[in-house]
């Protein structure tokens, strides 16, 4: 029985607590902003040097918010060491998750309801009770971007971050696990029903019977013209099993590198899907960006793309 992992009340235990699961943290300030800038990182500041912000070489360990998230202890330390009661935010998709964030001030509550009505009763996953008495409901990213804000008082998380346990609001109140107050890391995949119309997945059509070209590996589509999408790639990394993850993944860097070369994707944005589907199923970050970046070299299969 899965009884969850138990997270300690001390803002840097917990922040360590989670870097040593895997999920990548940052410190918040109470008024839920991340630490400022440097000024070669300000696009408003005469210092400023064009560059990704995953690619930043200033020094200052915290200059772009969430993208300084970190599963590196000596860091975290440091970090908490300074600022002792600085919150504990956790990025979405770098983390691998996307979030139903519930705010009852603005009627989250109601609109959850009224949203059950028309889809069904969401699917159970690892739940979080907000400082504000709202709710977080994490499940695995779906690999591209979501609406913000789809329905009144009800927030799709992705791109941004969230706060973690025992982070404190604005009225005092602690941010808890639900039900026996740990961390459940047994999360589930985003609702097929919250899927935009143009995402979702089509039931795959019958394999024929002889196929020309030898099979892709485990979870792969076929090939014969049909092309992949990002989601198909990330989809393809999530359910890769434990002896498959580095095979898989590499399959999917591949094809995402073949198809950007068609100018068939954005490489970019499938660069930053993988590498948080990669996060999710247990791969380090360096791990999946030198895969991804080896996949580059590979002569390309036609085979798998349109």
């Amino acid at each position: 029985m899965n009884v969850g992992i138990k997270i300690p009340p001390a803002p840097l235990d917990a922040a360590l607590a989670y870097a040593s699961i895997g999920i990548k943290v940052f410190r918040v300030r109470r008024d839920k902003a991340p630490y400022g800038n440097c000024n070669s990182c300000d696009k408003r500041h005469p210092s400023y040097i064009k560059h990704r912000p995953e690619d930043c070489q200033c020094g200052v360990p915290t200059c772009h918010g969430f993208w300084a998230a970190t599963t590196n202890a000596d860091l975290i330390r440091r970090w908490w060491t300074e600022e002792p009661d600085a919150n504990i935010g956790a990025p979405c998709k770098l983390n691998g998750w996307a979030v139903l964030d519930i705010d009852p001030r603005n009627g989250g509550y109601t609109s959850l309801c009224e949203l059950e009505r028309r889809v069904g009763v969401l699917p159970g996953t690892t739940m979080q009770i907000t400082g504000g008495d709202g709710l977080h409901m994490l499940y695995r990213s779906p690999g591209f971007d979501l609406p913000g804000e789809p329905f009144p008082g009800i927030d799709f998380k992705h791109n941004g971050y969230i706060l973690l346990a025992p982070s404190v609001h604005s009225s005092g109140s602690r941010y808890r696990w639900a039900g026996n107050g740990r961390y459940h890391p047994a999360i589930t995949a985003w609702p097929e029903a919250l899927l935009p119309r143009k995402e979702k997945r089509p039931i795959p059509a019958p394999r024929p019977a002889r196929n020309p070209f030898p099979s892709p590996p485990r979870g792969g589509r076929p090939g014969g013209g049909k092309m992949w999408t990002v989601a198909d790639l990330v989809q393809h990394v999530m359910d890769a099993g434990a002896g498959h993850r580095n095979n898989d993944y590499f399959f999917a860097a591949c094809r995402a590198h073949e198809l950007a070369a068609q100018n068939l994707i954005d490489l970019g944005e499938v660069e930053q899907a993988l590498l948080a589907a990669a996060s999710a199923i247990g791969l380090t970050d360096s791990e999946a960006r030198n895969s991804f970046d080896s996949a580059a070299t590979r002569p390309a299969d036609k085979r798998w793309a349109a």
